[in-house]
């Protein structure tokens, strides 16, 4: 319950507050920055939650190969307990044979020795009486060679009865010790078939405790799936109002640099027209002096030429004096210099301030069709581009590469950050601009060492591999994004 209190928690702060589209912020910096400290004290505890339910728990795949495991098991004795009875029904036919074989063997030893005593009777009867006697008692000589024959022949045939007696005996003892075997062996049988019943019991029982841990697993698995889900969705969404921010601010930065430069341009045209009649006007003036100067210095020299023949006058019709007169001296005024025009010096209209730089500068490296990046990290890449993930559902949008934790994470090209933070489902995470489309994110970080809006260079660190988590292993989680959809790093980036 806490768990899901906290997730609904980011999720609603992330939604809500991440990036605020008011007039009351000034930037997106101080945007995505008043969020990020709403969202930095929920790390710590969602983090726990995350370890522990990731923590312990067996993946599908591994149930199923312990169920695929136990079912060869189980096949594999119901193979033995079908042999075991097999051979029980072999033995106990062997058993009922060899039972029948001593009931017979019995009726012949009876009716041997019925036949043997019948004959020992008949000996007995006949007394001690010799063949010699025989011979000389009989009446008929012609006889004495019928009766030895007969004689001899019922003598043999008492041995081959008697040696015969002995053999079904001797037979009838090894076929009884013979079953003794089989029942014995019966006995053991049973004992083996009886232990693997009891195997195959603890087997189905083991099987169906798997069955049961599959069917709660594919269920907390459907719920990962989903909360997978509306992970990828937030940072989809995320993603998409940092680029419409980012080319918002853009367009906007791009208008007030158009505005300042056309401000810039107007000023120095006035500058310019003002200057032009400023110098028209002290030319004008220059102009005017130098004919007053002018005019001033043609009636002084009328004048004094007018003077100069009146004293030429008055000294003709004056009389011849006793003495020598000398003319009077006329001394000439000198004329006054009349200056050049010389063109003032008018200093050169102030250069044009330079547009106020954007608060946002694009990146200075843009990106010319797929270039070739370092890796964030060194380290072998556990789940590509496009693959299934262990849990099933989603594919995966980026890359994963494993490292130690506490690795060094370090830009694949320069940009500027947009987002440093946690996000639900990906730990900490930092997202760069590199180009006008394109966006490195850098997932499941134990710490991040980038700021909202800072420039940052190629190979500038921007966290630190993190633990567990999602991954598993300890690794760090790469996408890169072309106008905010996910494409193969593996395009971009050389491991």
């Amino acid at each position: 319950m806490t768990s899901r209190i906290l997730l609904r928690s980011v999720t609603l702060l992330i939604l809500t507050g991440l990036l605020p589209l008011g007039a009351d912020a000034s930037s997106l910096q101080e945007k995505i920055q008043n969020s990020r400290e709403k969202l930095e004290h929920l790390h710590e505890n969602l983090g726990q939650i995350q370890a522990h339910l990731n923590a312990g728990q067996k993946t599908q795949a591994e149930l199923r190969d312990e169920i695929k495991m136990l079912d060869l098991k189980i096949a594999t004795t119901r193979k033995k307990l079908a042999d075991i009875q097999a051979q029980q029904q072999q033995t106990q036919i062997k058993l009922n044979e060899l039972k029948q074989k001593i009931t017979a063997l019995q009726a012949e030893l009876v009716q041997q020795k019925e036949i043997l005593g019948k004959q020992l009777r008949g000996a007995y009867m006949l007394g001690g009486t010799t063949p010699l006697a025989v011979w000389l008692q009989t009446e008929k000589p012609g006889e004495l060679g019928r009766m030895s024959v007969y004689y001899a022949s019922l003598a043999k045939a008492r041995s081959t009865l008697i040696v015969k007696t002995q053999n079904t005996a001797a037979q009838i003892v090894q076929t009884q010790h013979q079953v003794e075997l089989r029942e014995a062996g019966l006995v053991k049988l049973a004992t083996q078939i009886q232990a693997q019943e009891n195997t195959l019991n603890q087997q189905r029982q083991q099987h169906a405790t798997l069955e049961n841990q599959l069917t709660d697993r594919i269920a907390k698995d459907k719920a990962k799936i989903a909360e997978l889900q509306a992970n990828a969705n937030i940072l989809n969404g995320l993603v998409s109002r940092l680029v419409v921010q980012f080319r918002h601010q853009e367009a906007v930065a791009e208008a007030a640099r158009r505005k300042a430069a056309a401000e810039a341009a107007a000023r120095a045209a006035a500058q310019a027209r003002a200057a032009a009649e400023a110098r028209a006007a002290q030319q004008r003036r220059l102009a005017a002096e130098k004919r007053a100067e002018q005019r001033a210095a043609a009636v002084q020299k009328a004048e004094e030429q007018q003077r100069a023949e009146q004293v030429q006058r008055a000294a003709e019709n004056a009389a011849p004096p006793t003495t020598e007169v000398h003319p009077p001296h006329i001394t000439t005024v000198p004329q006054k210099p009349v200056p050049a025009a010389v063109s003032p010096s008018i200093p050169p209209p102030p250069a044009p301030r330079p547009a106020p730089s954007p608060s946002i500068s694009p990146p200075s490296t843009p990106i010319i069709g797929h270039g070739r990046y370092p890796a964030p990290v060194n380290g072998p890449i556990t789940a590509r581009y496009g693959s299934p993930r262990v849990t099933g559902g989603l594919d995966w949008q980026g890359i994963t590469f494993q490292a130690a934790q506490g690795t060094p994470v370090r830009a694949i090209a320069p940009g500027m950050v947009l987002y440093a933070g946690s996000l639900r489902g990906y730990g900490q995470i930092v997202i760069v601009q590199i180009g006008h489309s394109l966006l490195s994110i850098y997932g499941h970080l134990g710490s991040t060492d980038a700021h909202v809006g800072e420039q940052i260079a190629a190979g500038h660190q921007v966290g630190t591999v993190g633990s567990g988590g999602e991954l598993g292993n300890d690794g760090l989680y790469f996408e890169i994004r072309n106008a905010g959809h996910p494409v193969n790093p593996l395009d971009y980036i050389h491991n």
